[in-house]
C-alpha cells in the first residue's frame, strides 16, 4: 500500500494561517483599545470613573499635539465614540499601531522618570 500524499510538493503551502494584513488588523485593534482605556483613565470617560495620574498625563499629551485644539475645539472625552475617534487619529498621526503604544508608553512612563 502506498500511503503518500496524492498532491506534489510544490503545491503545500506551510504559510502562517494569518495574513499580514489580518494581524496587522488585529494590532491596530489592540492598540485603539488599549489607548481608549488609557484615555477613559485620564478623562474619567462616560462613566465619570477615578482618573489615574498616567490617564491624565497621556489625554494631557493628545490634547497639547491636537490640530482642533490649537483652532478652540476641545472633544468630547466623555462619549465613546469621541474617545475612539480620537484613538484612531492618535494611532494615525503617529504612523500605526505599534509606534502609537510605543509613544504611549513613553508619555506614562514619563511620570516614573
Amino acid at each position: 500500500m502506498n500511503f503518500e500524499p496524492a498532491l506534489p510538493e510544490e503545491d503545500m503551502n506551510f504559510e502562517p494561517f494569518f495574513a499580514k494584513a489580518a494581524s496587522e488588523h488585529i494590532a491596530s485593534f489592540l492598540a485603539e483599545a488599549s489607548i481608549v482605556r488609557t484615555i477613559v483613565q485620564g478623562s474619567g470617560g462616560p462613566e465619570n470613573c477615578e482618573t489615574t495620574e498616567n490617564g491624565l498625563r497621556f489625554v494631557r499629551h493628545i490634547l497639547c499635539t491636537s490640530k482642533a485644539i490649537r483652532f478652540g475645539f476641545m472633544p468630547n472625552l466623555k462619549d465613546m465614540n469621541t474617545i475612539r475617534e480620537v484613538a484612531r487619529e492618535f494611532i494615525h498621526k503617529c504612523g500605526g499601531a505599534t509606534s502609537a503604544l510605543q509613544t504611549m508608553q513613553t508619555v506614562v512612563q514619563q511620570a516614573h522618570s
